[in-house]
């Protein structure tokens, strides 16, 4: 079918396929673009309320479990979300799984107790995990191969900018209203939310009942929750105490056995011959690559202006948000450019410009205006936007369409083990060189500055080893002999039933 020949098909298509005129894929975007956003905001607004939990909780242990059995809580859940996709639908899944989240964002508001409140946490982080790669599961089943980078472009504006917009947002809402409406504000997102999805969302794309692999849950659940927690707590218990290196042994073990026994079961859990798929494996690296580099940034700017500069949280977000407003501007660009020319060019040109806006950041001192420091991560922004959905578009446009649900599962845990991992490295670079003191003292506050400089030294190393990465991705011609492809494919499982395109919804609307 040639370009020509899909516009008269979209021109064409018969009213099911829109809604008040508008394609109904684009109208399930803006759906799940909606659920999305609350649910990814969450993995950084919190983090500017801890301050405020350990006064209203009267204790300085514990807090950081509000955030690390959410990242917990996503990760396992992830693991699970292509079966449950597979197994119930879609827009079921994702219903339950926004109004999971909602309900557990109320417990959370209204915890008495700090333990209370982490296990709310781990419910939020159930909803969460289903959520957001079913979401990016849809978007992929709804549009056609050659478009999936320009709907990835603006479901990317989502998943990248909500994280930088949460310290803005956070700050403000704790220094005004308190922490718990970090948790409120969910609520009439929700409330919005549920029925609107339940009356314009469709069934759409692969459906199959296979049975449920408990042992690889076991497995695989055991091996990330032992992974996450170590690298989560290794720079408070010490990487060489016990507890830690007992955790990520009994972690690595597990995820190997998970590993064998998914290469070797029938309907396993997740389908790890996945990365036997070279253009898969290497968009993941990538994509962990470009990770580590972007949480390289959320955590440390922060961290660096408000220790040593004093800059209260409000200050620190609008210094962070020109980094946002990069990515949004430029991740539609990125989509488009993917679905023309392939993930080679917007990638390693992303990440090239990402490398030279660190290099400024590698080397401010106590002096450095603040509005250069906002320009840099403006750059960043661009770069980050241009790059970091290309990859991913690559990597499921290079997976059956069987496989779609796992694989987006695969992607999501891909790129939370990543910022788990590299996190812990900058966390050790950091604790490294860092001085021990009051940074009231202008030389123990140059240290600081030093130390901070070295995590974003180590970062651009990271960042080149991307550019390189990215230049082994697929090109133009091998990205659209992927597309002609997965193209046909779709066309085939459609026509035999097995991928559901569009059809009315459940409820007769």
């Amino acid at each position: 079918m040639t370009e020509s020949d899909r516009v008269v098909d979209e021109s064409t298509r018969p009213t099911p396929g829109r809604l008040a005129g508008i394609p109904y894929r684009w109208v399930a975007m803006g759906v799940v673009l909606f659920g999305t956003f609350m649910v990814v905001l969450d993995t950084t607004i919190v983090n500017l309320g801890l301050p405020s939990l350990q006064d209203d909780f009267d204790t300085v242990h514990g807090v950081e479990w509000v955030v690390t059995a959410y990242l917990i809580a996503v990760g396992v859940t992830q693991l699970t979300s292509g079966w449950v996709g597979d197994r119930f639908g879609r827009r079921r899944t994702f219903i339950v799984a926004l109004a999971m989240f909602t309900i557990a964002s109320i417990l959370c508001a209204a915890a008495p107790t700090l333990w209370l409140l982490v296990v709310a946490r781990v419910l939020q982080g159930v909803g969460g995990g289903l959520l957001t790669p079913v979401a990016m599961a849809m978007i992929y089943e709804l549009f056609e191969p050659a478009e999936r980078g320009r709907a990835l472009g603006y479901f990317g504006i989502a998943v990248m900018a909500a994280p930088a917009i949460g310290p803005v947002l956070g700050g403000t809402v704790v220094s005004s209203v308190g922490w718990r409406w970090l948790f409120l504000i969910n609520v009439p997102v929700g409330l919005v939310g549920v029925p609107v999805a339940i009356r314009l969302l469709r069934e759409t794309g692969f459906r199959e009942s296979r049975p449920f692999d408990s042992w690889g849950l076991v497995t695989a659940g055991t091996g990330l929750v032992a992974v996450l927690i170590g690298l989560q707590q290794g720079g408070s218990w010490g990487w060489s105490s016990p507890r830690i290196v007992g955790l990520l042994a009994v972690g690595a073990v597990s995820l190997a056995v998970f590993v064998r026994h998914s290469l070797r079961h029938a309907t396993p859990l997740v389908e790890m011959r996945i990365f036997g798929n070279p253009v898969f494996a290497l968009s993941m690296l990538a994509i962990g690559l470009m990770t580590v580099a972007q949480y390289c940034r959320l955590v440390y700017i922060p961290l660096e202006l408000g220790s040593t500069r004093g800059i209260d949280e409000l200050r620190i977000g609008l210094v962070m948000l020109p980094a946002a407003l990069g990515v949004a501007v430029m991740m539609p660009f990125g989509g488009r450019l993917t679905d023309r020319m392939g993930s080679r060019v917007p990638f390693s040109l992303g990440a090239a410009i990402l490398l030279v806006s660190y290099w400024p950041l590698a080397h401010l001192s106590p002096d450095t205006d603040l509005k250069w420091i906002s320009l840099a991560l403006l750059g960043g922004g661009f770069g980050a936007g241009l790059g970091i959905m290309s990859p991913n578009v690559m990597a499921m446009n290079a997976t059956k369409a069987s496989q779609v649900g796992q694989a987006s599962g695969l992607s999501q845990v891909s790129r939370q083990v990543s910022a788990a991992f590299g996190t812990a490295v900058l966390a050790s670079i950091f604790a490294s060189s860092a001085p021990a003191g009051d940074l009231g003292d202008p030389a123990i506050a140059d240290q600081a500055i030093a130390a901070y400089n070295d995590v974003f030294r180590a970062t651009l190393v990271v960042l080149a080893l991307a550019v390189l990465v990215g230049l082994t991705l697929p090109g133009r011609d091998r990205a659209l002999e992927i597309q002609r492809e997965r193209r046909d494919e779709r066309a085939e499982m459609i026509a035999s039933g097995r991928l559901l395109d569009e059809t009315p919804p459940a409820t007769g609307h």
